[in-house]
């Protein structure tokens, strides 16, 4: 039997999990995090990973959790001017807890045996790569090999001797509130002095805020994740309104905030997936459907017979860059506009005058 280990509990590593397990390979799936666990995250699933969801028969489980049916965008620029559009599809508002408890719980069904907590230390590469695994309950250490190594561990850490992508120096940071003065039926984009960030209604009565915060901004206020968040409320007409009455139910996350293209290649029989094979602006939310959609091509792409059992890299790549490249250059201009309060206060009018080309824009991002 075909064996894989992925390495990563996440959406990406659970999918790629549960699919190759469908398709007969004897699958591992290790996570260093006991579950649920929270992570930073904007926790809007796109139309994009939707579609996945339902094509291998969880997106009825996911309405079972009651995810927010989000319609429609607002974007704010800090003075106060504000341009309101449809989404082309729906998004859903769910929680990382929910989302990734249910993708995890549906690969053990599928058979796949899970590691957690446990993590990967060390892989050294060949036609079976090995791995090393520390047990974190026993603190003893395993060594693996298998036919194929799917890293889906977010921020490609064991990909090869170049090592992880160079950080950007921006920091992500979230917290769930309730009580908010926002709609409940849209995903809110919301510009500062250098920054952006986004406020999403989830399940449970709850909104997530999430924001992109440069390094400098950190430093200043020595990682204080208060008073950083302060100093964006004061900066946003719209988003001080919006939270103003609301009550934060949950601990500030942070997390460094990766950014870097799909690699032109990797080690044979070892293949990185979701944010592990490229990583965007978080502006678009797209992330999770991201991650999802790439697990799919991944398992698609095992499932093609070449006369051995991992895919041709190249084709891979090929679909990876596809799936990545328009969307990170559209999200990367859409960020630097919004960080600009010059840039921002003149685009919305023209915007509101104009609502197409706001959809031409989100339809650039995959919307």
């Amino acid at each position: 039997m075909r064996q894989a280990i992925v390495i990563g509990g996440g959406p990406a590593g659970s999918v790629s999990a549960l699919l190759l397990a469908r398709q007969g390979w004897s699958a591992t799936l290790v996570e260093q995090h006991r579950f649920p666990r929270d992570k930073v995250c904007g926790e809007c699933l796109s139309a994009l990973g939707a579609d996945v969801l339902a094509r291998i028969g969880f997106f009825d489980q996911l309405l079972q959790h009651q995810p927010v049916r989000l319609v429609r965008t607002a974007l704010h620029a800090p003075s106060g001017a504000s341009a309101t559009t449809e989404l082309p599809r729906p998004m859903w508002g769910i929680s990382r807890v929910v989302l990734d408890g249910l993708l995890l719980d549906g690969a053990r069904r599928e058979g796949v045996t899970i590691r957690q907590p446990a993590r990967a230390e060390a892989i050294e590469p060949g036609p079976h790569p090995r791995i090393r695994l520390r047990d974190l309950q026993t603190n003893s250490i395993e060594d693996h090999s298998a036919r194929c190594v799917i890293i889906a561990d977010g921020k490609a850490a064991l990909l090869g001797d170049d090592g992880p992508p160079p950080p950007t120096g921006d920091l992500g940071i979230k917290a769930h509130f309730t009580d908010v003065d926002g709609p409940a039926d849209c995903i809110e984009l919301f510009g500062t002095a250098d920054c952006y960030g986004g406020l999403a209604p989830i399940e449970g009565g709850r909104w997530n805020a999430a924001f992109s915060v440069p390094a400098d901004r950190v430093r200043k206020w020595r990682g204080h994740l208060d008073d950083i968040f302060s100093e964006l409320l004061s900066e946003n007409v719209t988003l001080a309104r919006r939270l103003g009455p609301a009550t934060r139910v949950g601990p500030w996350l942070a997390s460094p905030l990766p950014r870097f293209r799909v690699r032109a290649n990797w080690p044979r029989n070892i293949i990185p997936v979701g944010n592990a094979a490229a990583a965007i602006e978080p502006i678009g939310g797209e992330g999770m459907g991201l991650a999802i959609r790439s697990a799919e091509l991944l398992a698609a792409a095992l499932s093609r017979p070449r006369g051995r059992d991992v895919p041709d890299d190249h084709r891979l790549g090929t679909e990876y860059r596809k799936l990545w490249s328009a969307r990170g250059l559209a999200c990367r201009a859409a960020a630097v506009a919004v960080s600009s309060p010059r840039c921002a206060n003149r685009f919305m009018p023209l915007v509101r005058a104009a609502p197409t080309s706001l959809r031409l824009a989100l339809g650039l991002i995959g919307k």
